[in-house]
């Protein structure tokens, strides 16, 4: 029993020892003209919090707002996301590395809001919320010990729904981080 409390102490002291927190900030930014009167654009932010509780491995919570709207003549359909996140991230590289390769995966709470306007008048919005699985790689550049850039593409699914058919949405996204 000494063995086994002694072990958890020096895992504990150890894992408290190398903590690390990680603020980043996200923003994407897409517009698509198809021709004059027909186009889409896509703008969303995300702002996460991580702590790195091994060296190598850290807990990220993130939130995410985000706004779509896609324009053709007659016909306006508009979309508003929020999502709220937790995901394992494993970095794949040291501590001093200024190139840091990870992997994430984990899950959102996705609250999606669609609103269709007709040149009639508007439909009803349609409201899908859920838990969304999602995964994803990245790097980051590390350009002074506490300061980075973050590229990275992630795959979603829809919100989990018994009524929806599965979805998937992929992003690329690029940011900033900070170590402290």
């Amino acid at each position: 029993m000494k063995t086994l409390l002694v072990t958890l102490l020096l895992l504990a002291s150890s894992a408290a020892s190398a903590g690390i927190y990680e603020i980043s900030a996200v923003y994407n930014y897409k517009k698509t003209y198809y021709d004059s009167q027909n186009y889409e654009a896509t703008e969303t932010g995300t702002g996460s919090l991580a702590y790195y509780f091994w060296e190598m491995s850290a807990v990220e919570l993130s939130f995410t707002r985000g706004a779509a709207i896609l324009v053709q003549p007659g016909d306006t359909v508009y979309q508003d996301i929020t999502a709220y996140g937790a995901d394992l991230l494993f970095t794949i590289a040291n501590r001093d590395s200024p190139f840091k390769p990870y992997v994430k995966a984990g899950g959102s709470y996705v609250i999606k809001i669609l609103r269709h306007y007709y040149a009639a008048g508007p439909t009803n919005p349609v409201k899908l919320e859920g838990l969304s699985p999602f995964a994803g790689i990245g790097m980051k550049f590390m350009l002074g010990q506490q300061f980075g850039i973050k590229l990275g593409i992630d795959v979603s699914s829809s919100p989990i729904s018994d009524s929806q058919p599965t979805t998937y949405d992929f992003g690329a996204n690029a940011g900033i981080s900070f170590l402290f």
